[in-house]
């Protein structure tokens, strides 16, 4: 996705509220269920692949909003997730500093950003994501980075 203009920044209007107000008793729940997923993955032997798995930062809780794995065939490892009926996808794969909207805001290389952009997948994530789901999916990583290294 490329990004021409700067956004803007707006606030809840009262629907939104209203909406929020109903709904915020649930996010701790959400987070747990979808940290437990990502365990869950590392239980299923998705460590034990050829991906970075994402990593909590030391002394904060990941909520897992996305399970954002790294390769560095990405695109190659994507398509063959989705020949293993898997929805993969990358997001973001232009950086922030290489947006249009930000060229008068950033200046220079920022190789890590542009690497981690180049090799970042989703894998599938959410609050009801099954045990016998990841499993699945585990499976087919294996079976996809098989074909792609």
């Amino acid at each position: 996705m490329v990004h021409s203009e700067v956004g803007y920044n707006s606030r809840l209007d009262a629907l939104q509220a209203a909406i929020l107000r109903l709904l915020l008793p649930e996010l701790d729940g959400w987070n747990e269920a979808r940290r437990q997923a990502a365990h869950a993955y590392e239980e299923h032997g998705l460590g034990g692949l050829d991906l970075a798995l994402p990593r909590p930062t030391e002394g904060a809780e990941h909520v897992f909003h996305l399970y954002v794995a790294r390769h560095e065939r990405a695109d190659d490892t994507i398509a063959a997730l989705q020949r293993e009926g898997v929805s993969a996808r990358a997001y973001y794969r232009t950086p922030v500093h290489r947006q249009p909207a930000m060229r008068a805001f950033a200046s220079g290389d920022l190789p890590g950003t542009d690497l981690a952009a180049r090799t970042t997948l989703a894998l599938p994530m959410g609050t009801e994501l099954a045990e016998d789901a990841i499993a699945e999916v585990v499976a087919a990583c294996e079976t996809a980075l098989a074909g792609v290294a």
